[in-house]
């Protein structure tokens, strides 16, 4: 997220980081929760920026402080994460021995350990000891994207900054800004609020050839002609991809459609799908009809959390449709 972006869609989070900036209060651990894609790295990186950045209107983002942050070169800046799906004791032991030793650069010391949800219980226990015992001028960021999964007693160590969940406007916005398809920018919102993982998504090509599926069979079905039958024609598509989340973002696309129609007929619309209802005559459209089928779709988005025979799934809910 852009840095301006953190002080439109975070404000009341970045504003307490002022705040507390301003009058010389920060703390010396902050938590940092919200969901991926709200920011919580970005506004730590910030911070650290905030803090080390030596020209008065800080960070300015293009002294040398500010450019070691971003490449993680800086002697007052550490930066850890994950190493494969954990963050593991050897890393915090690294943390507490650099932080320990005296710096050759003046200043604050800043450190962020990114999902510290995924610390092993050696981690969190060598973190905790350090915490208890904060030194003048350094200061910690753990991002989480679920406090709860932390240790109590780190949590307690730490002021705790809730972020607020981006609207799926501003995914939207930015990936149309990259040339992205409306439809697609709208459907892909859904899936993520990250920029880069969105265009990993939209440039793997699977999303675009789900809605092109389903715009067909919605097609058929509003001009009341067997839906099956845009499904057997793509059968072994959708019998080949066995990532079970792509088949429940292909019922989510039926489903936002539907809505999508629903509101059209309640002259609520908001212009998406436009290729795929711009002929239909709303006076037509049963909106108890929708409903139910809205329902059906939601019972068998349902059954994909259990073992299902695709075919058979698919089979029968266009029979029903």
């Amino acid at each position: 997220m852009k840095y301006q972006d953190l002080f439109q869609y975070q404000s009341e989070a970045m504003q307490l980081l002022m705040n507390a900036y301003q009058k010389k209060k920060l703390v010396h651990a902050y938590l940092f929760d919200g969901e991926t894609g709200t920011g919580t790295t970005d506004a730590a990186i910030y911070m650290a920026k905030k803090l080390i950045c030596k020209e008065t209107a800080s960070p300015c983002m293009i002294c040398d402080d500010c450019k070691r942050i971003d490449a993680h070169m800086h002697l007052n800046f550490l930066y850890i994460a994950p190493e494969g799906d954990m963050i593991k004791k050897e890393q915090i032991e690294r943390l507490i021995h650099e932080f320990s030793m005296s710096s050759f650069e003046d200043g604050p010391k800043v450190y962020i350990i990114q999902d510290a949800e995924k610390m092993n219980t050696a981690a969190a226990n060598s973190l905790l000891k350090f915490l208890e015992e904060p030194n003048p001028n350094h200061y910690a960021i753990l991002t989480t994207t679920n406090e709860k999964k932390l240790l109590d007693t780190i949590v307690s160590r730490c002021q705790l900054i809730h972020f607020k969940p981006v609207p799926k406007t501003y995914l939207m916005s930015q990936l149309q800004n990259c040339g992205v398809d409306t439809d697609i920018a709208y459907l892909v919102s859904f899936l993520t609020t990250e920029l880069d993982v969105a265009m990993k998504y939209i440039e793997e090509g699977k999303i675009t050839n789900f809605l092109n599926i389903a715009k067909k069979i919605v097609d058929k079905d509003i001009k009341h002609k067997d839906p099956y039958v845009e499904y057997y024609r793509n059968r072994s598509y959708f019998l080949e991809e066995k990532d079970k989340a792509y088949h429940r973002f292909f019922l989510d696309i039926l489903i936002l459609m539907y809505q999508e129609l629903l509101k059209r007929a309640m002259h609520d619309g908001q212009g998406y799908f436009e290729d795929t209802f711009q002929h239909i005559q709303l006076e037509d459209v049963n909106k108890d009809d929708i409903i139910r089928k809205l329902e059906r779709i939601n019972v068998y988005q349902e059954r994909l959390n259990y073992y299902v025979n695709l075919d058979l799934q698919y089979t029968s809910l266009f029979a029903k449709l």
